[in-house]
């Protein structure tokens, strides 16, 4: 290699040194520049994680809003369900509800006693509250019965009141005033 150099003349070896050196030159702004292109690429990488974690945070409460979602809509139709099965149709309560009583009577082997009604509104909860109040004469088994049969009723036919008149001899006889209360939804 020495004689390489040596063929070479004073000025030749003055342009080698020079090529030399912007050669070094090239390289260290080639190594600057690409050291800078590496930390930008790493801190775009980190960007990229910092926003892939952020959309996976996002996705997971979008997910879980359309469960609550879903769970609230679940929620509106058991309501409905609910009104249908369960409470007295508002304009027809009335009428329902003799019906309901009369079944319940009917399947406790109580004769239909005469009735009082009384309408209550229950404006916030919008729900309509139908008491019925009569007097119940039967003994101990009979009535019984009868409080099986009203809690088994798929209605809500609810029992809100007992006031015991009179007790027979023994108490064989009851003579009892009862409020039972039926509900309605508001439309």
């Amino acid at each position: 290699m020495k004689e390489i150099f040596s063929i070479l003349g004073e000025k030749e070896k003055k342009r080698l040194q020079l090529l030399g050196l912007f050669l070094l030159i090239a390289l260290f702004v080639l190594l600057f520049f690409s050291l800078g292109q590496r930390r930008s690429y790493s801190l775009l990488v980190d960007q990229l994680r910092g926003r892939e974690t952020a959309a996976a945070a996002a996705e997971d409460k979008r997910a879980q809003s359309a469960a609550k979602w879903e769970q609230w809509g679940q929620t509106s139709k058991d309501i409905q369900a609910l009104k249908e099965s369960f409470f007295y149709h508002e304009g027809q309560e009335i009428n329902e509800l003799l019906l309901d009583l009369r079944k319940v009577f009917s399947a406790s082997g109580i004769s239909s006693p005469s009735f009082r009604y009384n309408y209550a509104s229950l404006e916030k909860e919008r729900i309509g509250k139908i008491s019925v109040t009569f007097t119940f004469t039967g003994t101990y088994p009979i009535l019984k019965r009868f409080l099986q049969t009203l809690e088994q009723y798929p209605k809500f036919l609810v029992l809100e009141k007992i006031d015991f008149l009179k007790i027979g001899g023994g108490g064989t006889v009851l003579e009892l005033r009862i409020v039972l209360a039926g509900y309605y939804a508001y439309a």
